[in-house]
């Protein structure tokens, strides 16, 4: 069998990215498998395990990504308040909350913070920082206890 290119490569990993992430955001982090994925993409498990050998190897290759879909639901254009209420608006929204079960499982999951959680937190702290000041970050905190209370009624 010939050697596959780069470009097929990249186009099969970028297959396998956009499953994850549409699998995150609708089957939530922990139902979706290697199994859902094959079944969704058309590439076999072990295709997909030889990309990302680990479960935590998705959410690290899409750290920016899901950072992303993360933020657009927040306002920062509207100070601390605006920001503060887009937060507890967003968390009636099914893939806001997925992502923050993202989040809160790499924190949760391991007896050591994954890289991604951490990243994720530091983001999410800097954010908070840059746009609304020393202030923020007693509500960031206050913000993130409401949303894991909200997660688990």
């Amino acid at each position: 069998m010939p050697k596959r290119s780069k470009e097929d490569t990249e186009i099969t990993i970028q297959t396998i990215m956009d499953a994850v992430v549409d699998q995150i955001l609708t089957l939530g982090y922990d139902k979706m498998s290697y199994t859902t994925l094959s079944k969704q993409t058309g590439i076999s498990r072990t295709g997909i395990s030889h990309h990302f050998p680990k479960k935590q190897d998705f959410a690290t290759a899409l750290d920016g990504r899901i950072f992303r879909l993360f933020v657009e639901k927040l306002d920062l254009d509207n100070g601390l308040a605006g920001f503060s209420s887009s937060w507890i608006t967003a968390l009636d929204d099914e893939k806001f909350k997925a992502t923050l079960r993202l989040l809160f499982h790499h924190i949760a999951s391991s007896e050591t913070t994954s890289e991604f959680a951490k990243r994720g937190i530091d983001r999410l702290y800097n954010l908070c920082l840059e746009r609304f000041g020393e202030e923020s970050q007693k509500e960031l905190e206050w913000l993130l206890g409401k949303s894991l209370i909200r997660l688990v009624r």
